[in-house]
């Protein structure tokens, strides 16, 4: 299980420097090879940036952290985690800490283990089994990339009007893929989940019933509209960020285009790399130049905006999971199973 312990490894792991060492590479061989960049121009536009307009990025991406606690408790209680109807669910607040701290785990770690740390965390709360809460963090992701999806379509549609600029069909394609990927796993795991389980050894087959469990019972009920309604929601709140980090820097774009690579940013921090570090700032500023920006005011804007989706989720998230769990640590009644790892 993916614990406290586990996750403190995991972050200085030979895999994790390497991975970090990899998209450092990509990000300088950007940054020197493909990108024609004036850094005293580059700097200019970050050190002038309006801090009341900064400051309204940030309010605006840490409420989002508040509507994604309340579609994940939704989630959970869908699932009848922690008992039924998901009785000992906690609140709102609680996870929408917990959803912090394990994007803070996947900022500082490899292979995005901030997941899986999420549903060890929401079983110790709710005294629930661990592979059922991990089900309802896969049941968000793939509402996420729906949410996503729809909102990339949205934003297409609205920068084919305006006419002003191309939309980047691999955006929308992989934002299709994704989905489509996620959709079949759930028809696979709803069709031939038992045929799965029952050719593993007992321990594994009912930990695999009870991820089953908890991931497609996370889609029963009436819940789930509410819960596609609160990940739009979320996500309106990011592009919102994104916004007013470009405002706060003086650079005029359509919202559209706002819209757009708002969302290519999520898709992209999917990479396992730390915070996908390497890949989004290269991939997001080669994407704000196809848009029409020059390198100077793409490279500035994608910089300020991972000062707030990276090093602000870094150091608040960081600071939360220290305190979080030295306070768990004088609770004897909180006592997270020894992980194996």
């Amino acid at each position: 299980m993916p614990s406290a312990a586990t996750l403190r490894r995991r972050v200085l792991s030979i895999p994790t420097l390497l991975a970090i060492a990899v998209g450092g590479a990509i990000l300088v061989f950007a940054l020197l090879r493909i990108f024609d960049l004036d850094w005293d121009e580059v700097w200019n536009n970050i050190s002038g940036v309006d801090p009341i307009k900064y400051l309204l990025a940030v309010v605006f991406y840490y409420i989002s952290f508040w509507f994604r606690g309340l579609r994940w408790r939704l989630i959970a209680k869908t699932a009848d985690i922690g008992g039924h109807g998901g009785k000992n669910v906690p609140g709102t607040f609680t996870l929408s800490g917990i959803i912090l701290m394990g994007w803070f785990a996947n900022s500082v770690a490899f292979l995005r283990l901030g997941d899986a740390y999420r549903g060890w965390a929401l079983a110790m709360e709710s005294k629930g089994d661990f592979p059922s809460s991990l089900g309802t963090v896969l049941a968000e992701r793939v509402q996420d990339m729906a949410a996503v999806l729809i909102l990339v379509l949205v934003a297409a549609i609205w920068i084919t009007v305006e006419g002003n600029s191309e939309v980047p069909v691999w955006v929308v394609f992989t934002a299709l893929v994704l989905v489509g990927s996620l959709v079949l796993g759930l028809i696979v795991m709803r069709f031939a989940g038992d045929r799965v389980a029952s050719r593993l050894p007992s321990r594994f087959s009912t930990a695999f019933i009870n991820f089953q469990r908890g991931t497609l019972g996370s889609f029963s009920g009436k819940g789930l509209p509410p819960q596609i309604i609160l990940g739009i929601v979320g996500w309106l709140l990011e592009i919102a960020r994104f916004y007013f980090v470009a405002d706060a820097i003086g650079i005029d774009i359509s919202f559209g285009i706002v819209m757009f690579a708002a969302l290519a940013n999520a898709m992209l921090t999917t990479i396992p790399t730390p915070g996908g570090f390497g890949f989004v700032e290269g991939g997001m500023t080669g994407l704000l130049i196809v848009f029409g920006l020059t390198d100077n005011e793409a490279l500035s804007l994608v910089a300020v905006d991972r000062t707030i989706s990276w090093l602000s989720v870094v150091l608040f998230g960081g600071i939360l999971f220290v305190v979080w769990h030295a306070i768990k640590a004088k609770n004897s009644s909180y006592t997270p199973t020894k992980s194996p790892n």
